[in-house]
C-alpha cells in the first residue's frame, strides 16, 4: 500500500529555489548604467509631464535629473548675499534716469531732484535671469503693489525664464516702497525689483 504524505508534512519541507529565468539580453534598469535611449526617455517624459527633477536609485546605480533653473540652489545662494547688492543698482540707476527725464523734459531740474540714486532700504532681488512680471496675465491684479506689506511667503512677481514661468517669494518682511524694474522687461541675476521698507 502507498504512503500518502499529508499536506501539513508538505508545507513543513523546504520549498525548492525556483531557477531564474535565462536572460536574453539584460535590461539597462537591473544593470548598474542606464542606457542613452532609456535616459532620454525619462527627459522626454519629463518634458511632457511639466516635471523639473527626477531622482532614481536603483542597485548601485543613481540617477538624477533636473529641468531649467535650480531654485533651491539659487535660494541657499542669495541667502548668503548681502540684502541689497550694491552692483546691479549703479547698473539699473542710469537706466531708470533717461525714462524719468523723458516723461519731465521741460523740467530737468525737477527730474533730477525726483530720481533717487539708486534703493534706499532693503531690496527684493532677482533670483535668475529673465522677464519681469507684475501680474498672473496681462489686465490681472499685480501680485504686489507700493504700500503692500510682505513676508517671506509671498508671492510678489513672476520671472519667465526658459518658457517657466517661476514664482518669486519676498523672502523679507516689509513694506513695499518702490518698484525697480519694469513690468515685461528683462531682469539680471541679482538685480533689485521692489525696494523694501522693514
Amino acid at each position: 500500500m502507498p504512503k500518502r504524505s499529508s499536506p501539513a508534512k508538505k508545507a513543513a519541507k523546504p520549498a525548492k529555489a525556483a531557477k531564474p529565468a535565462p536572460k536574453s539580453k539584460p535590461a539597462a534598469s537591473s544593470s548598474e548604467n542606464f542606457d542613452l535611449l532609456e535616459i532620454r526617455e525619462i527627459v522626454g517624459l519629463m518634458a511632457e509631464n511639466d516635471l523639473s527633477y527626477f531622482h532614481l536609485e536603483h542597485h548601485n546605480a543613481k540617477l538624477e535629473i533636473r529641468r531649467g533653473s535650480d531654485m533651491e540652489a539659487a535660494r541657499d545662494l542669495l541667502k548668503n548675499l548681502p540684502v541689497s547688492a550694491p552692483a546691479p543698482a549703479a547698473v539699473l540707476a542710469p537706466a531708470a534716469a533717461p525714462v524719468a527725464v523723458a516723461a519731465s523734459a521741460p523740467a530737468p531740474a525737477a527730474a533730477a531732484e525726483s530720481v533717487p540714486s539708486g534703493p534706499a532700504g532693503p531690496t527684493i532681488n532677482s533670483p535668475m535671469v529673465g522677464t519681469f512680471y507684475r501680474s498672473a496675465a496681462p489686465g490681472e491684479k499685480s501680485f504686489a503693489n507700493i504700500g503692500d506689506s510682505v513676508d517671506e511667503n509671498t508671492t510678489v512677481c513672476i520671472i519667465e525664464a526658459m518658457k517657466v514661468m517661476n514664482e518669486i517669494k519676498a523672502e523679507a518682511r516689509g513694506t513695499i516702497t518702490r518698484i525697480l524694474a519694469e513690468d515685461g522687461k528683462p531682469v539680471q541675476y541679482g538685480q533689485p525689483l521692489f525696494e523694501l521698507k522693514a
